[in-house]
């Protein structure tokens, strides 16, 4: 009985945690989505846009590969780092490692500048030819974000380690604010300029923002510009297939924005509105989780606290879905007024409308594939387990690559984003039997039939918001904001109600209850 009063305790700190989290990221989030409706309404689905998005593709990679692998590599060093190095030497070897990570992003941002001209002739179709030197103009520089991206890894993961998680949420409120900030002032002067202004000033923001909490832990007096690091030797291995992992599962916009080019002007840009779309839910509700539970992953020995992991590891995943899957069926329903509401104004036009919803329709099953993605990840990084995630990326590509270049073929440009649906899906299946396996045989049964209820508590949702979706159009017809607004909400709350009734009839009471447990478990 203690046991169970433990976990359950243990449980309802993790979601005080995670709900103090997900409102500050929320709050960024909205932002953040603020940001795209400005970048929507001053340049739509142009050719300026398309141009913008090709020139920071690679910059973007490197930024995605270092930032997270960088992410995932320190927090469950430094989370055992902590529990058993005195301060001084502990300082010691995070600023060697902080110092020789600063170098080489230094080294990929130069090798960026100087490899533009050649690597941009592959994704400059011929609509961007006439504009290509501002794409290496723009390339050369947005490389500066690899360096503060591999800053402000680093200055978040000492800070989650720590049990500090609100603050470094808050950093993306910096960013994003500092980001329309720049694009609402600058766009009549610098047009997309405008964007690179913002993006930069915005992630310096962040990293000023996140070094001011750091300084009372002591970090900042005892920096030193040392390049050693006591336990650098045992991490290069892991280094390594991080950095290849994060490499393999941040180039699929390669592929995508290939392909689109020879669709004409507008698809890649409309392929990055409804990948915003579909990155938000997970953006909240996934960062807020595997934030919390990636310190605990970090700290579970699974020899003595088998149960501890699995319990932990399940309920991350079924409290995420629980909230993902109504979020999917909900965006696949109501797609049209959804990109309506958010990015119709301004230059963003109906041409951009029907391009972003062909797109994001297909890409909806992703927004629950990310989540079991993200907290799946923290599992297996937490348990040392990146060898074997390596080989499921590299399976996930394969498919996302021959997928992608197969099906636009069949069914146009929306079989982009149903190709990167397939192969993620595929990855989130492959990292859930990979972490339910090694925890324990009995957890790989135990979420089969959890995610099977799930699925069909999904399912009746969202055949619940498909039948209330037509008696909308007939009773709330027209296209006006206010239109689609009272149907988003009658729509939305239909299909939650639905999933959650469905949820609680098939066994999912507790979660509910849980996240209406107070701090001292009563």
């Amino acid at each position: 009985m203690a046991t169970i009063r433990d976990q359950q305790s243990s449980a309802a700190r993790s979601i005080t945690a995670i709900v103090g989290v997900a409102a500050v990221v929320f709050l960024s989030k909205l932002l953040g989505l603020g940001r795209e409706m400005v970048v929507a309404d001053k340049f739509g689905t142009s050719s300026e846009y398309d141009l913008y998005l090709i020139a920071v593709m690679l910059p973007a990679l490197a930024y995605g590969v270092i930032n997270f692998a960088s992410y995932y590599l320190l927090v469950p060093h430094l989370t055992r780092l902590i529990q058993k190095t005195e301060s001084a030497t502990l300082w010691r070897s995070v600023w060697g490692l902080f110092n020789r990570s600063i170098l080489l992003a230094l080294a990929i941002t130069v090798l960026i500048m100087l490899a533009a001209p050649l690597l941009m002739r592959v994704w400059a179709g011929d609509h961007l030819a006439d504009d290509y030197e501002k794409i290496i103009f723009f390339c050369r520089l947005t490389a500066v974000m690899v360096v503060l991206g591999t800053s402000e890894a680093y200055l978040r993961a000492l800070l989650n380690s720590r049990g500090v998680f609100t603050w470094p949420a808050g950093g993306y409120i910096i960013e994003n604010a500092v980001f329309i900030a720049s694009v609402l002032v600058l766009y009549r002067f610098l047009g997309v300029g405008a964007i690179v202004v913002g993006l930069l000033g915005g992630m310096l923001g962040q990293n000023l923002f996140l070094l001011a909490r750091l300084a009372p832990f002591g970090a900042l007096r005892q920096y030193r510009l040392s390049l050693e690091s006591d336990h650098l030797r045992g991490m290069v291995s892991t280094i390594s297939l991080l950095l290849l992992i994060e490499l393999l599962n941040r180039s699929y916009f390669l592929f995508d924005r290939y392909v689109a080019v020879d669709f004409g002007v507008g698809i890649i840009s409309s392929l990055n509105y409804s990948q915003v779309l579909v990155q938000l839910p997970d953006a909240v509700v996934g960062f807020a989780i595997a934030s919390v539970v990636f310190p605990r992953f970090s700290q579970a020995d699974l020899a003595s606290q088998h149960n501890g992991f699995a319990s932990l590891y399940r309920n991350a995943i079924v409290g995420g879905m629980l909230l993902t899957i109504p979020l999917a069926a909900f965006f696949y329903v109501y797609a049209a007024d959804l990109v309506q509401v958010v990015f119709l104004r301004g230059r963003f036009d109906a041409n951009s409308l029907e391009l972003t919803v062909n797109l994001l329709r297909p890409y909806t099953p992703t927004i629950v594939a990310l989540f079991v993605i993200s907290s799946s990840l923290r599992a297996a990084y937490g348990q040392g387990w990146v060898k074997a995630v390596f080989w499921l990326a590299v399976i996930a590509l394969v498919v996302k690559i021959s997928a992608t270049f197969g099906l636009p073929d069949l069914i146009g440009y929306p079989g982009i984003t149903s190709a990167t649906s397939l192969s993620q899906i595929l990855f989130a299946v492959g990292l859930l039997a990979l972490c339910a396996r090694r925890a324990t045989p009995a957890l790989t049964a135990n979420l089969a039939s959890a995610i099977g209820r799930l699925l069909l508590a999904g399912a009746i949702g969202l055949l619940a918001g498909q039948l209330i979706a037509y008696a909308l159009h007939v009773y709330i017809d027209g296209s006006t904001l206010g239109s689609a607004l009272l149907r988003l909400t009658i729509g939305g709350l239909t299909i939650l109600a639905a999933f959650a009734g469905a949820a609680l009839m098939l066994g999912f009471g507790n979660f509910f209850a849980l996240l209406f447990r107070r701090k001292d478990g009563k």
